[in-house]
């Protein structure tokens, strides 16, 4: 499958002017029909993914280049989330042990609905990291 780049920025939530710069920096590689149009194929969505979430991560585009060049972007890009993840969860860390003197002064039914709320959102995450502790999972 190939796409045009309308059908890629729409795709991609990017736009035409992003394909194309990322284009001219040899990041994505377009082949060019008779007609002069632009065509993509399909894993130019996912290296376009990529550099999209790398960026986001804060990776300068000459260092995209270098690791899609190389072919170590998906496992550099992994390691780079995994060591993202590892300072959020130092951060939240901290942040409860803040709480906990909080916790204290608080009645119990203030507790339990603290308590409650936590949990709506940290039992998936807690789901989610024993996924990750299955290893016959991965």
């Amino acid at each position: 499958m190939e796409y045009r780049i309308g059908e890629l920025a729409e795709i991609a939530q990017v736009s035409k002017r992003t394909i194309d710069y990322y284009t001219n920096l040899g990041l994505l590689e377009a082949k060019r029909s008779r007609s002069n149009y632009r065509y993509y194929a399909k894993e130019a969505l996912n290296t376009l993914r990529i550099i999209e979430h790398c960026k986001k991560m804060r990776i300068p585009l000459e260092e995209i280049r270098g690791l899609l060049k190389n072919q170590l972007l998906q496992n550099t890009c992994v390691f780079e989330q995994v060591h993202s993840i590892f300072d959020q969860i130092i951060q939240l860390e901290c942040e409860l042990t803040k709480l906990k003197t909080g916790l204290q002064l608080m009645d119990s039914s203030e507790k339990e609905v603290l308590i409650n709320t936590l949990h709506q959102h940290v039992f998936p995450l807690v789901q989610t990291l024993n996924t990750f502790s299955n290893k016959g999972d991965m």
